[in-house]
Parts: C-alpha cells; sequence; structure tokens
C-alpha cells in the first residue's frame, strides 16, 4: 500500500511515518519499492504503527517502544518480561510525580512569600532568590 493508504489507516501523518522510517522505528523490506519508485508497505505496517500508537498512548518514548518491537521481532517479549518493563514505566512515572509535586510546593511557597510582598515593588533577580 502506498503511504497515503497507510497514514489513512492507521491516523498517522505522511511526515510521522516518514520520520519513524528515518530513525528505523518502521523498517521496510529490501524489495519494497514499486515500478514507478513509489514505497509499497506490507499490511505489517499497519500493525506495527497501530501498535506504537498504543504504547505511545501508555507514555512509551520513542526510545521504549523501540526496545519493545526489538524484543518482540527477536521473540523474547513474553509476558513476564512486559510486565517487568512496565514496572520500570510506573517506577519511572512515580518518580516523576513525586519530583512535580515538590516543585509545586517550592511554587506555592514562592508565590506566598510574593503575595506578602507589596504589590508594586519591584523584584530584582537576588531578591527572588531570597525569597526562596
Amino acid at each position: 500500500m502506498l503511504i497515503g493508504e497507510l497514514s489513512r489507516r492507521t491516523g498517522f501523518s505522511r511526515d510521522t511515518i516518514r520520520y519513524y522510517e528515518k530513525i528505523g522505528l518502521v523498517v521496510l523490506p529490501r524489495k519494497s519499492r514499486r515500478a514507478n519508485n513509489y514505497k509499497d508497505y506490507p499490511e505489517e505496517t499497519v500493525h506495527l504503527l497501530l501498535a506504537i500508537r498504543k504504547y505511545k498512548e501508555l507514555g512509551f518514548t520513542l526510545e521504549e517502544i523501540r526496545e519493545l518491537i526489538v524484543l518482540q521481532s527477536i521473540k523474547v517479549l513474553d509476558i513476564a518480561k512486559l510486565l517487568q518493563i512496565l514496572e520500570r514505566k510506573i517506577t519511572g512515572l512515580d518518580i516523576e510525580i513525586e519530583k512535580l509535586h515538590e516543585f509545586r510546593l517550592k511554587l506555592a511557597r514562592k508565590r506566598q512569600l510574593l503575595l506578602n510582598k507589596k504589590t508594586g515593588h519591584i523584584i530584582a533577580l537576588p531578591e527572588m532568590k531570597t525569597a526562596a
């Protein structure tokens, strides 16, 4: 199938599909060119792109998705391995949530300190540092 149909069937733009090819996330077979030099995408590419979309919706990065695709292609992605990867992702998200919560608390403290000052007061950078 041509890239237009692949785009329509997967919901990815042509540019995104080309980008995934460029970074090696989508790899075409050697004989994937038609006589007119257009790329001919196999049906498996639809399934691959839909899997990429599902992983992206779960918050995986393209590098993490690449790891999953490689593990699947060499037939070592079983349920135990996928559970291990999901646990690692959840742990990373928990750490990120904690960091964001700390940033929020720091910002709320800074805001309160600033609210206690006169509203017309011009703040210099050193003063902003001491407001912490």
